[in-house]
């Protein structure tokens, strides 16, 4: 399947436009991007679909430019107050984070790949999994009570993470799995299983469901979906949300239970201690850098844009990981040749984004952690 090319396309600023004009090659053919077919009125949401979809429905791997997930007052696109609170902890937690890391850099595995569907043309399979979110598998046993549409040519991220992530951006539906794998019937698996609705804030609930852990497949309960870097973000020249970050001491109550910040909603940290970082924390890079300072730093035009959405929106803590390793969208299956397609697309965007300076950063205060066992 080809990925992108040297440039994506530039969609433009119309969603409809896009919809007429979108085509992704898959396999040796080229399909439209259209509305998806009505279904039969005997076939309800929770019904399979019909052996006799195949599929055609699997656009590709690139969304439109000016694309987002979730509300625009969702935390995730909602801007920083420019009179925004800094965290009392700001200099102690920015000290241990500048020890571990004097730089941002980009994850090159231990990421999210996107695959873009038109939901009423793929085949409609129901998942294996003990960890399903409640309200996908009601009966608790172990199958997810909807059909999802993973197609055959879908491959996960490489690790033992193995995060898959299915969007139909006509319905605004994600669906994402965590350690996907197939089982030797072809069936699909995974560990954590979730569907999240893109039109709304995409921000779970702890206070929902028994298995409250379960929900989104990050250590922070952060839909996968969620702070990605896309290439086309880059071409239209301005991301517009928040990004995610990961780091590898993140912060648990000193009783042991789980320590979180809103849109966080659980938390896989282990360190208990006011020094280090909470999942669900907003860094912000220093509002008052210019661009003059930017070019001083040595950003080239794809740092620059990074840099502005760090100003603006700032990033998230959202998993153990790679010390303030930021997401991009995983565009290969291997780290060799995720990297070599985000090289081919715009050449030393890696080297770019390490100049950078971790030390430039604040903790921005969003509100005081839940604490849940």
């Amino acid at each position: 399947m080809r990925l992108l090319e040297k440039r994506p396309i530039p969609f433009g600023g119309l969603w409809s436009l896009w919809l007429l004009s979108a085509v992704t090659q898959c396999g040796d053919s080229r399909h439209a991007f259209a509305r998806p077919a009505p279904r039969q009125s005997s076939t309800s949401e929770h019904d399979l679909a019909s052996a006799g979809h195949s599929t055609r429905g699997v656009i590709g791997h690139s969304l439109p430019g000016n694309w987002r997930p979730f509300s625009d007052d969702s935390p995730w696109n909602t801007p920083i107050a420019a009179d925004a609170r800094v965290h009392p902890d700001s200099d102690v937690i920015m000290a241990l984070i500048a020890a571990e890391a004097k730089h941002i850099r980009f994850a090159r595995l231990y990421a999210i790949p996107v695959w873009v569907v038109d939901y009423g043309k793929v085949p409609l399979a129901r998942v294996r999994s003990d960890r399903i979110f409640d309200t996908w598998d009601r009966d608790r046993k172990g199958w997810s009570d909807v059909g999802v549409p993973v197609a055959p040519e879908m491959w996960a991220e490489p690790t033992e993470d193995g995060h898959l992530c299915i969007i139909d951006p006509l319905k605004m539906l994600s669906w994402e799995l965590s350690r996907f794998r197939r089982l030797e019937d072809g069936t699909p698996a995974c560990t954590t299983f979730n569907i999240w609705d893109l039109r709304q804030a995409g921000v779970g609930n702890p206070n929902e469901g028994v298995r409250w852990t379960a929900r989104g497949g990050r250590g922070s309960g952060f839909p996968e979906i969620a702070g990605l870097i896309r290439p086309e973000e880059l071409q239209a020249g301005t991301i517009r949300h928040a990004l995610v970050f990961s780091f590898p001491k993140n912060r648990k109550a000193d009783n042991g239970a789980q320590m979180f910040i809103p849109p966080a909603c659980r938390s896989d940290g282990k360190y208990p201690g006011r020094q280090y970082p909470v999942e669900g924390m907003r860094l912000q890079l220093d509002p008052s850098l210019t661009e003059k300072d930017f070019r001083r730093l040595g950003l080239n035009r794809e740092g620059t844009i990074v840099a502005r959405a760090l100003q603006e929106y700032g990033m998230l803590d959202g998993d153990n990981g790679g010390a303030m390793a930021v997401q991009l969208q995983l565009l290969a299956p291997s780290a060799q040749d995720n990297y070599r397609e985000w090289e081919r697309l715009y050449p030393g965007f890696f080297e770019t984004v390490e100049k950078i300076p971790s030390a430039r950063f604040r903790v921005v205060y969003t509100g005081q952690p839940m604490v849940k066992r």
